[in-house]
């Protein structure tokens, strides 16, 4: 929820402070960077536990949400946004330890209970990330009531530290099942999983591009393009989110039937034809539309891409998984934001998302190549 409401209200708050695109996504852009050298502390977690760094991201987010609460300078702001992601999402995960989580959930259960387990995690995220959206909206209501623009997005910050508070408290209290398991060491399992996790971090280079290409900016695109606001945005996003939660489980019944990868190609290739139809409809609805069919399909297929991944290693290595998964897709991620502003700044505002689904087309390719017939092999081995 406290991702919800500051993806569909931050970067719309910072134009109603007068910042331009390319302003606003060199900050989303700097706050990319800070999640991969934070995302890289990931691989510690396979020795000291998970939980530290849960309760470590839940404190920073919460205490950059009471800081521009208090005090909204431009410092400030662009501080709490390179520091706890404000406005970027992480669909209602951990954030740069959004893998450590996954890697905290599937201790202990089997193929079959992961993939489980982890659609049920997307669809959790996403439905609180759709009532934080929703609940953004309210700065739309508010400027239309007469409210300074700035100002009318006065409930955004104190609502993310609540929400904060609350996921802290919630990870606080959850028990830690970490312990090292006794698996089997084979010259051939290592030797997999690190092929595996070297073409994890290539493929996931495009895939990082695309998505910072078309992602961050799209409450800035409907703003410039059809002159709306939180009041459209909010609840835009809103749909997108539940629509999204439904199809992480409609997903996984259908990956349980046809298998993850055939699932995940034939949701991801209607998602890109959406993509490049989005910034070519002719009107806003049209635009509206396409935009949640293509959030929906896309992130319908979290649960599953996680389950392949966390098939690719071990348990005692699925931490160091998350974070090579993790960097190549920010490192790469973290330039799109900057870019796309510059283009829509120049009038260009379709460029962003066309570029954008070129290099989710070229990463979908090499991700079926590359996995569809390695991801058992490791837990096979392993016998887990």
């Amino acid at each position: 929820m406290a991702q919800g409401v500051l993806a569909a209200d931050f970067a719309l708050y910072l134009r109603a402070c007068g910042w331009d695109g390319a302003r606003i996504g060199s900050v989303l852009g700097a706050a990319l960077v800070l999640s991969v050298l934070l995302t890289l502390a990931a691989t510690a977690s396979d020795r000291i536990g998970r939980k530290p760094f849960l309760l470590a991201y839940e404190s920073l987010h919460a205490a950059c949400c009471l800081a521009a609460w208090l005090h909204p300078s431009a410092l400030v702001l662009a501080a709490g946004a390179i520091g706890a992601g404000f406005g970027r999402g992480a669909n209602g995960a951990a954030g740069p330890f959004g893998a450590i989580e996954k890697a905290w959930l599937t201790q202990g259960l089997d193929r079959q209970g992961w993939t489980s387990v982890l659609a049920r995690n997307s669809t959790v995220g996403f439905t609180g990330m759709a009532l934080g959206a929703l609940a953004g909206s309210l700065a739309g209501w508010k400027a239309v009531a007469g409210a300074p623009a700035a100002q009318a997005y006065g409930l955004m910050f104190p609502l993310a530290l609540v929400c904060s508070l609350a996921c802290l408290a919630c990870v606080a209290a959850a028990r830690d099942a970490h312990h090292q398991e006794q698996e089997p060491e084979h010259a051939q399992t290592r030797r997999i999983e690190r092929r595996n996790l070297r073409r994890l971090g290539m493929v996931n280079l495009l895939q990082g591009m695309g998505i910072g290409l078309s992602g961050p900016l799209v409450s800035y695109w409907f703003a410039l393009r059809f002159g709306v606001g939180p009041a459209l945005v909010g609840p835009m996003m809103a749909a997108g989110f539940v629509a999204a939660a439904l199809s992480a489980q409609v997903s996984a019944v259908l990956g349980a039937r046809l298998g993850l990868m055939r699932t995940i190609v034939a949701l991801r290739v209607a998602a890109l034809v959406l993509l490049v139809l989005m910034p070519l409809a002719p009107s806003l609805w049209l635009a509206v539309a396409a935009y949640l069919l293509h959030k929906t399909l896309n992130r319908g297929t979290d649960g599953l891409r996680a389950s392949i991944t966390a098939g690719l290693v071990r348990n005692r290595r699925r931490g160091l998984a998350g974070a090579v998964s993790s960097v190549s897709r920010q490192i790469p991620r973290s330039f799109g934001p900057l870019l796309a502003g510059l283009l829509m700044d120049q009038g260009l505002l379709a460029a962003p998302f066309l570029a954008g689904a070129v290099f989710q087309a070229a990463y979908l390719f090499l991700y079926r190549r590359s996995f569809d017939d390695t991801r058992a092999a490791p837990a096979q081995a392993s016998g887990t």
